[in-house]
């Protein structure tokens, strides 16, 4: 197993097989439980507390001080290469991960992982599905750990979404193509075109963004969007989210809130992700926003896991 642990912005921890234990950029989040053997850092930032908590006497410290373009580092089985002004290849256990910076770079596109930022980058979104086989997107707001809205919008088939806190095993499989996705889902999609005006924005392993045009013949007597149209909406969504997980299978219940008036709105965005995958069950969160970014309706959909 080679682990990715995403802490949330710009920082990270790889764990090798034989568990050599690499910081990216450690400041943000939480988990900081394990001692540093490396620590590369890529950004301008002052030495944190995190890193002075993590940092032993024998702890290897790269930054773009130390580590000229072009030259490598090489520490027990990872090797580190600064390719760029602001660009490193991590080499671990025969896979490849990129540490990007804001800066264009030109790569092969043989790398198997590549860690993007989504904010204020010069990479554009069809240069970024390029840079590696999959991309995980980071830095996506200037003040939280995590923007979901900013990631799930980035239009990037092969992407791979990972929130702070969450693992992942570099030696799998972990992700789904969308636009495989949207294929076998074609009916169900076509269907929601017509009825709801929907358009899927994005679609992943276990979330889902899409777009709700609001017409008048969604609006109630009271001047708004008709809660059944709002449910149904949010319904199609993470029932997508759910199949884009494995998930194939009815809904067993259902909890939908509404938060916020959704008067003058012209159009809903309901963002969907997979909280909990079980063998039997899968629970799925959507979040539903008006044309003004303003959370209105939030819900809880539980689903069986037919086999």
């Amino acid at each position: 197993m080679t682990e990715l642990l995403y802490l949330g912005d710009y920082s990270c921890r790889l764990i090798s097989r034989n568990n050599t234990v690499l910081y990216i950029n450690p400041e943000k989040g939480k988990d900081y439980s394990q001692q540093a053997d490396i620590i590369l850092q890529t950004t301008k930032t002052n030495r944190s507390l995190v890193q002075l908590h993590i940092t032993t006497d024998q702890t290897k410290i790269i930054n773009q001080d130390l580590l000229e373009i072009g030259k490598k580092f090489i520490y027990r089985d990872i090797q580190i290469e600064r390719i760029a002004d602001d660009t490193y290849r991590i080499e671990v256990d025969d896979k490849k991960i990129l540490v990007c910076g804001k800066r264009d770079v030109i790569v092969d596109g043989n790398d198997d992982y590549a860690l993007v930022p989504s904010m204020h980058s010069e990479i554009s979104e069809e240069k970024m599905s390029a840079l590696a086989k999959q991309i995980i997107p980071i830095h996506t707001s200037q003040e939280a750990l995590f923007d979901y809205r900013v990631a799930i919008a980035l239009q990037v088939d092969n992407k791979l979404i990972l929130e702070p806190a969450m693992k992942v095993d570099l030696q799998e499989e972990n992700h789904r193509n969308l636009k495989e996705l949207e294929t076998q889902l074609y009916p169900l999609l076509l269907d929601a075109a017509e009825k709801f005006h929907m358009t899927m924005i994005c679609m992943n392993d276990g979330v889902a963004m899409a777009q709700m045009i609001v017409t008048p013949k969604d609006i109630n007597p009271l001047g708004l969007v008709y809660g059944g149209i709002s449910y149904n909406f949010a319904d199609i969504v993470a029932g997508c989210t759910f199949y884009s997980a494995g998930g194939y299978g009815p809904t067993v219940s259902a909890n939908y809130d509404y938060l916020r008036s959704t008067a003058d709105t012209e159009s809903l965005v309901a963002i969907a992700k997979d909280i909990k995958r079980g063998k039997h069950i899968h629970f799925i969160e959507v979040e539903i926003y008006n044309d003004v970014a303003k959370l209105v309706a939030k819900g809880g959909f539980t689903y069986f896991v037919q086999n």
